[in-house]
């Protein structure tokens, strides 16, 4: 029987599946000829019913892919009452009926109206059978092998238009049904709700509208406490989706401006039930209507119908309004779900009985690396006992993911969504204190993750005195977050160095903050957090020493070569010389070219002195945290100026010697490709110079802290006898 079997089936995959009509319609289904395509099934009705593609579809479901209403008429009415129905019900490969293709594919509601309409006709008709488990289902109720009906496909997709379709035609067909049937899948133990799909898809005008829509019908707080298949609720889904968010959408300067000016998505939708998008959901249960109505300005109309036509003509408007769309969005899903998220209020604070353990014997890195490897496999081996619970692959998953289940709170604040965490301070003030099954709270994660936005926000909240003196399960402090790399993510700067520096930016930023009786405290594998820094940044260290040796070198050659240029051009004098005295001596142009050649030979020789100082550093961990960046910083700033001089005493030795007319395309030529390596190289190493300003701007408000503004004015003002006054 086995040969059998394999013999069909190979005799099977050597014949065609599909008849030359069928073909004939492929092609035409692929040309989008949908006129050719109706002719084809003319021929022959019963090709209708037979699959059309390798996913078992027939070429009804095919044809709803046109968008076409008439043609799916046309086509239904060719059968019999009974092929029809069989049409209708007929399920692909996935367990999809022709409503589940529409709820897909068509932004034409009129072709769901088409068979809503062919259904109340023939679900009637004596001679239709159908099984016994789908009688008396509605097509719209009708599940997929995924357990999802039509209208949770449509939002599942995000097809707004459908959705709002199908739910109205829920209402009016069954307004006591079992809503159930639409807002839940079941993925055997576990459930997905619609707003889980929606939300995964990012859209978020579908979650909207459905929360309205539940809201009508029944509390919808229980469905915001569903969690998915992977543990989930609607908010902690939203929480781990920061690109949804205006913060973390990175902008230039015009960019930015044009989506500051572009106006609210306010005018485009006409529907008034679509209209509920741009309010809250919570006014729909205080009953509050103002904002439901739309600004009628005359001025503001305009404004939007200028910005719409840009729009249409530039494809970067158009593409950063949307986007503005669905941030806005986002945040309006993420407002309604904050308000009524209570998971912060289970807190867990457990009492320590020893507050701070000091370390008994320091170290060596290399000998703390051993040391901590052998107690972290000690560790395991009493974790993980040899019995029969840890043999259990489900237990080990359930304890793998113990702690990684965080509130949404905690979620957002991990994944730097800074609009979530602020709505959770407005809303619920006392959810700072909240502390994870694992004693972490919210400046753990912002830290351990380093979310910049999220500290400072922290930093200004009365609780952050508070927040800094919590110590993990694990016995960490604030600063052996900071100092571990479990969540480390490579900034986007210019080399290892300054990747390195800007870790030990970060431990000195939170060191600040924690008090010093916790700066010595040990955690479970008793090591303190400057121990945990120096074992977690060593292969960093080791990059970074070997990056800034690498470029140093190789500036101080390109420093010596340029010295060695400038200082042979100073003998070379540009058209000679008569009796010791340069024929060129009283020109401007000469005068020009010797500032510049002497100033080009100072800066390049200042850039070797700062290249050697770099390559004769012991170049230590702490040493990369100003130190050395600093020094690099100002050898490329030497560098750059002394190839910058270089080419202007080049300039002025071919103004010299050639005498170009000025004001003419030649010298204009000889001028661009004087500055053409220079500006070549300030390209290249932009991000270091990029770090300039930054640097000038922290030295000023160092200066503006010693010398307040109002004695600096009075100090410039005042006589020498009152200034003497002043310190």
């Amino acid at each position: 029987m086995g040969k059998k079997s394999n013999d069909e089936n190979k005799i099977q995959g050597e014949t065609s599946r599909f008849s030359e009509r069928i073909k004939r319609a492929q092609r035409a289904f692929r040309r989008e000829d949908w006129r050719a395509f109706k002719e084809i099934f003319e021929e022959d009705k019963n090709d209708l019913l037979k699959d059309f593609d390798l996913f078992k579809n027939t070429a009804i479901n095919a044809a709803a892919r046109s968008d076409s209403p008439k043609l799916l008429q046309d086509l239904l009415e060719m059968l019999s009452e009974q092929q029809r129905w069989r049409a209708l019900t007929k399920k692909n490969c996935e367990g999809n009926t022709l409503l589940h293709e529409i709820a897909l594919v068509c932004r034409v509601v009129k072709m769901a109206n088409v068979v809503f309409e062919f259904e109340k006709k023939t679900a009637a008709s004596p001679e239709v059978e159908e099984e016994e488990q789908e009688k008396g289902k509605l097509l719209v109720e009708r599940k997929n092998t995924k357990g999802e009906t039509p209208l949770f496909r449509a939002a599942k997709f995000g097809n707004l238009k459908m959705v709002i379709h199908m739910a109205k035609y829920v209402d009016d067909a069954q307004p006591q049904s079992d809503m159930e049937i639409h807002l839940l899948r079941r993925d055997g133990d576990t459930q997905t709700t619609i707003l889980h799909a929606s939300i995964n898809d990012q859209s978020f005008d579908v979650t909207l509208w459905i929360m309205n829509w539940i809201m009508k019908r029944m509390d919808v707080r229980s469905m915001l406490s569903e969690r998915n298949q992977s543990g989930l609720t609607c908010l902690q889904l939203l929480a781990r989706m920061p690109n949804a968010f205006r913060s973390h959408y990175p902008m230039g300067s015009l960019a930015n401006l044009i989506y500051n000016w572009l106006p609210d998505e306010r005018y485009e939708i006409e529907d008034s039930d679509s209209f509920d998008l741009f309010r809250p959901p919570s006014d729909l249960e205080t009953g509050k209507q103002e904002c439901a109505k739309p600004p009628t300005s005359g001025l503001s109309r305009i404004n939007h119908a200028v910005w719409k036509y840009l729009a249409k003509v530039f494809a970067g408007i158009d593409s950063l309004w949307k986007r503005k769309k669905q941030h806005q969005l986002a945040e309006r899903v993420a407002k309604f779900l904050v308000q009524n998220d209570y998971s912060w209020q289970i807190s867990h604070n457990h009492i320590k009985k020893t507050l701070v353990v000091l370390p008994s014997v320091i170290y060596n890195v290399a000998k703390r690396k051993k040391q901590v490897e052998r107690r972290e496999d000690k560790r395991q081996e009493k974790e993980d006992p040899d019995d029969d619970d840890d043999k259990d692959p489900n237990n080990k998953q359930e304890k793998k993911h113990h702690y990684d289940n965080h509130t949404p709170l905690l979620v957002a604040a991990s994944n730097g969504i800074i609009e979530i965490v602020k709505l959770f301070l407005e809303e619920h003030p006392e959810s700072v204190n909240h502390v994870s099954e694992d004693e972490q709270n919210i400046l753990h994660m912002a830290v351990k993750h380093r979310q910049l936005e999220i500290f400072e926000l922290l930093k200004e909240n009365p609780a952050f005195g508070t927040l800094v003196t919590r110590i993990s399960r694990e016995n960490r402090t604030v600063l052996h977050q900071v100092a571990r790399m479990d969540y480390y993510r490579a900034a986007h700067l210019a080399g290892a160095a300054f990747q390195l520096q800007a870790e030990l930016k970060w431990y000195k930023r939170v060191e600040e903050v924690v008090p010093s009786h916790l700066h010595m405290h040990c955690d479970h594998m008793k090591l303190t957090a400057g121990d945990v820094l120096d074992i977690e940044h060593d292969n960093m260290l080791a990059d970074a020493q070997s990056w800034i040796k690498q470029t140093a070198e190789s500036c101080s050659t390109v420093s010596v070569l340029v010295s060695t240029v400038v200082f042979a051009a100073a003998y070379t004098i540009p058209g000679g010389s008569e009796g010791g005295t340069p024929v060129y001596l009283r020109s401007p142009v000469f005068i020009f070219f010797t500032v510049m050649d002497i100033v080009a030979l100072a800066f390049s020789l200042a850039s070797v002195v700062m290249f050697l100082s770099i390559l004769t550093s012991p170049f230590e961990l702490w040493d990369f945290h100003k130190s050395l960046p600093r020094k690099l910083n100002i050898g490329f700033a030497f560098l750059f100026c002394s190839l910058t001089t270089t080419m202007l005493a080049f300039s002025a030795t071919i103004l010299l010697t050639i005498r170009l007319q000025w004001k003419h395309w030649t010298s204009t030529l000889v001028y661009s490709a004087a500055f053409f390596p220079v500006t070549i190289f300030g390209l290249i190493e932009f991000p270091l110079y990029m770090m300039i300003p930054g640097l000038i701007f922290k030295v000023y408000k160092k200066i503006m802290k010693v010398i307040p503004i109002d004695r600096a004015v009075k100090h410039c003002s005042c006589t020498r006898a009152q200034r003497a006054k002043y310190p």
